[in-house]
């Protein structure tokens, strides 16, 4: 009887009941802006290092997983990989990476020169390096800090501060026949702003990051006209000083740009209330070597034929350079809490999704992860003592001994709740209810706001194993309700062969988690990782194996992604996915815009242009 009492009292200290699930909060990433690392990921004052033999700790104060030691992490992925990770293992960074000379056009430097100011342009190494690859962990980042460095790089790079900046530049280069490469916030996971090796042309990078205003700001109407240049940061920071918000935000929300998002077809975390970026932005304008591409007159809906605002939302840097949008703004919201759920198997987690996606009460996001990812997040949990030690062995024994839980099966699932109190409210009631129904339970406000903030985390963690030749690599894909289980179990399996076959050391990592759902299905984000120690070529051997998960996905039914794009990583599938005819349209519409293909990236489809 006692022991039943404290286990009830540790339920409502921890939010384990539906009567507490939730608690306010503003963000979960830090507005502050801050130095950034080079090539890796994120900014320099966040790392990963070593607080101890066997514990790691995050510095700086900028994440939930910040300033304190991590002494079940190690432990942990050491039994997922089954490699050792110790301090002295630590590979050496390329300090002097190779990088060759600039090919510059004679003609082309000189009509520059005349034409803009010294601080419009640069031709320093650093600079450029940086500007040839975006955030490819294996075939980019890991190459460039620990390889061979990169086959090529861009010539120069260009700093328009202005839409007048931009329709010169590319006159320029339309006239001397020169490459353009439009950069963002070098975010990309899909390769591409990888120069083609075949590309014999001067390369220009042209970063738009000086393009970072809000034109306008139209309360009455609930839209704004913003540059492209400027950062999902940046952008939230400003709109939320007038009380307003776009709702997008992608993981990579604090580098990445409202061009990058149009170009790539992005989705963010909040897609439920918001819309993907397709819903949020209402016109853009893309320039090209012929002309604009817009709309002159921006209303709620239209039906004025086809309509070319569509080559622009997945274009990839191959018909021109973004270089505004209009965009749907909306009021912050009066409340926002979150919520978590944990349920007892992945399987008990999808149904559940797939039933609240009827009932179309739906909160910001909601997310679920699997058993792996679920241990990942509690091995980043600081040590706990005295009451919360205490806490957290009831806590284990309510969730395994009263509720039968098996540890190597359950999974957990993240919540975001936006808008009114009573709306609010009112989808506290719909999904804790609905969950009890899936053997459901909730664990707390707190564990829900850390999923979130754990996502902010991802990348730095992929660059401290790096250092120890653990590679590891996210992709995603779409797929319908019924193919789910299928997709990530084949992946499971083929990942595992694969390995065997290529005699990776050790075990094979692979998490995954439904990200976004839809009324057809929902999108899944693996991430995969394994040791690389002992192989001869490790990037090309985990380059090769993830090609052939992607070719798994695709003959279960998953789409080729769901919201990186394809770049170059992915463009050889795409006969799969579009006839003949769907990519000729393509190409040639491409030469209406571009006829000298001047942004020559060849990205998706145009690669072999």
């Amino acid at each position: 009887m006692v022991e039943v009492g404290l286990v009830v009292f540790v339920m409502v200290v921890l939010g384990l009941t539906v009567r507490r699930v939730y608690a306010e909060s503003d963000t979960y990433y830090d507005s502050s802006e801050g130095e950034q690392y080079g090539h890796k990921w994120g900014y320099t004052d966040t790392r990963f290092e070593f607080d101890g033999p066997d514990r790691v700790r995050v510095t700086g104060n900028r994440y939930q997983i910040c300033g304190y030691s991590m002494p079940y992490f190690l432990p942990f992925v050491e039994e997922m990989l089954g490699v050792t990770i110790r301090e002295e293992d630590l590979g050496v960074e390329n300090k002097d990476i190779a990088v060759s000379a600039p090919h510059l056009n004679a003609s082309f430097m000189e009509a520059v020169k005349s034409r803009f100011e010294e601080d419009r342009y640069s031709v320093d190494d650093k600079e450029r390096l940086v500007h040839s690859h975006g955030q490819l962990s294996v075939d980019e980042i890991y190459r460039v800090l620990y390889g061979d460095s990169l086959p090529r790089v861009v010539d120069l790079v260009f700093y328009p501060q202005e839409e007048a900046d931009v329709q010169g530049i590319i006159e320029l280069a339309h006239e001397h026949d020169v490459c353009l490469i439009p950069y963002g916030g070098g975010t990309n996971v899909s390769g591409a702003l990888a120069i083609p090796t075949e590309e014999q042309r001067m390369v220009v990078s042209v970063n738009m990051r000086g393009m970072d205003r809000i034109v306008l700001l139209d309360q009455e109407n609930f839209l704004a006209v913003v540059e492209a240049g400027i950062s999902g940061k940046q952008l939230e920071n400003a709109l939320r000083e007038q009380g307003y918000t776009s709702g997008h935000d992608p993981d990579s929300i604090e580098f990445s740009t409202l061009g990058g998002w149009i170009s790539t077809n992005a989705s963010g975390m909040k897609k439920n209330k918001y819309g993907n970026i397709e819903d949020i932005v209402l016109e853009a304008t893309l320039v090209t070597p012929t002309g604009k591409l817009e709309t002159k007159q921006v209303t709620p809906r239209n039906s004025t034929g086809v309509q070319p605002r569509g080559f622009l939302f997945g274009s990839e840097g191959n018909f021109g350079i973004i270089t505004k949008a209009t965009i749907k703004i909306h009021r912050k919201p009066e409340v926002q809490k979150y919520g978590s759920l944990v349920f007892p198997t992945f399987e008990h987690g999808v149904d559940f999704l797939k039933a609240l996606r009827q009932t179309n009460i739906l909160p910001a996001s909601i997310r679920l992860v699997n058993n792996i990812e679920f241990r990942f997040g509690q091995a980043l949990k600081p040590a706990a003592s005295g009451m919360k030690a205490l806490l957290q062995k009831v806590q284990k024994f309510f969730l395994l001994h009263v509720k039968g839980f098996d540890p190597e099966q359950m999974v957990a699932s993240t919540i975001v709740m936006e808008g009114s109190r009573a709306e609010v409210r009112f989808q506290k009631k719909t999904i804790f209810g609905l969950a009890r129904k899936f053997g459901g339970i909730s664990g707390g406000a707190t564990n829900g706001k850390r999923g979130y903030m754990l996502t902010f985390g991802i990348a730095y963690i992929r660059d401290f194993f790096n250092q120890f030749r653990i590679l590891g690599e996210t992709f995603e894909t779409s797929v319908s309700w019924d193919r789910i289980l299928i997709v990530c179990k084949s992946v499971e399996q083929e990942l595992a062969k694969q390995c065997e076959q290529a005699q990776v050391a050790g075990k094979p990592y692979l998490s995954y988690r439904v990200t976004q759902t839809y009324h057809t299905g929902v999108c899944i984000y693996f991430t995969m990782g394994f040791a690389g120690k002992g192989l001869d070529k490790p990037d090309e051997v985990f380059h090769a194996i993830e090609q052939r998960l992607r070719q798994v996905i695709l003959d279960h039914g998953g789409s080729l992604s769901h919201h990186h794009g394809i770049g170059k990583i992915r463009q050889h599938f795409l006969p799969q996915i579009q006839s003949e005819k769907s990519m000729d349209v393509l190409r040639q519409s491409k030469v209406a815009m571009d006829p000298k293909n001047v942004f020559g990236v060849r990205n998706g489809v145009f690669y072999d242009t």
